[in-house]
């Protein structure tokens, strides 16, 4: 009897939908859609907590490939509103272990306040992730290299790309600045260059 192998049809893989356009500011409440009023605006720039952008957070965590960051000051809280360690913290919340994307780039500045120990966090939480499903397909590596003022020291605003999405914030990444900032999303990466800027800058400092 011939062996015979059955004809199954493999469904092509379904494209996600592409977030909408949106500026979003930061607030007590994680962000909002509009200008925040004079007290709140008040509050949070006296607050000793910040709260970041929940959306952008959501997104780092749902991503599938991606996640590259340029900010000189990502690693480092405001002054007297917590330490390098409380916002690598933060940071470390946006990062999962059911985390799908491979591809994590911080590219930041070097900062004497943040610690060796600080940084191995990022490591430990890149293990962690890839051991967390025991067949993923790629390793989860994440990545920070501090050479952006020493050698690109023509950045002022601080962009992210997750996935294939540009993000655009006046303040730090992320949205914890205290002060009234803004942030876009929903641009897509490609048509404006942002791979191949971001892939340019990066590839000038050696792996830390």
């Amino acid at each position: 009897m011939k062996g015979f192998a059955l004809d199954i049809a493999i469904a092509p893989k379904a494209e996600r939908p592409f977030p909408a356009r949106e500026i979003l500011w930061g607030s007590q409440d994680g962000g909002q859609n509009r200008f925040p009023t004079s007290r709140a605006a008040w509050e949070r720039k006296y607050s000793n907590d910040p709260i970041p952008l929940e959306k952008f957070g959501a997104a780092v965590a749902n991503a599938q490939e991606r996640v590259w960051i340029v900010d000189e000051y990502l690693l480092m809280s405001d002054k007297g509103k917590g330490s390098p360690t409380d916002r690598v913290d933060r940071i470390l919340m946006w990062l999962p272990l059911s985390l799908a994307a491979s591809d994590i780039r911080l590219l930041t500045k070097q900062h004497q306040e943040v610690t060796e120990g600080d940084l191995k966090k990022f490591q430990q939480r890149a293990r962690a992730i890839s051991n967390h499903v025991a067949r993923r397909e790629k390793e989860c590596r994440i990545e920070i290299r501090t050479h952006l003022t020493r050698e690109c020291d023509f950045i002022h605003d601080r962009f992210a790309i997750v996935d294939d999405e540009l993000w655009h914030f006046g303040g730090t990444a992320g949205g914890f600045h205290a002060a009234v900032s803004a942030a876009s999303r929903g641009w897509r990466a490609a048509d404006h260059g942002a791979f191949d800027f971001f892939e340019e800058i990066w590839n000038v400092g050696e792996r830390e």
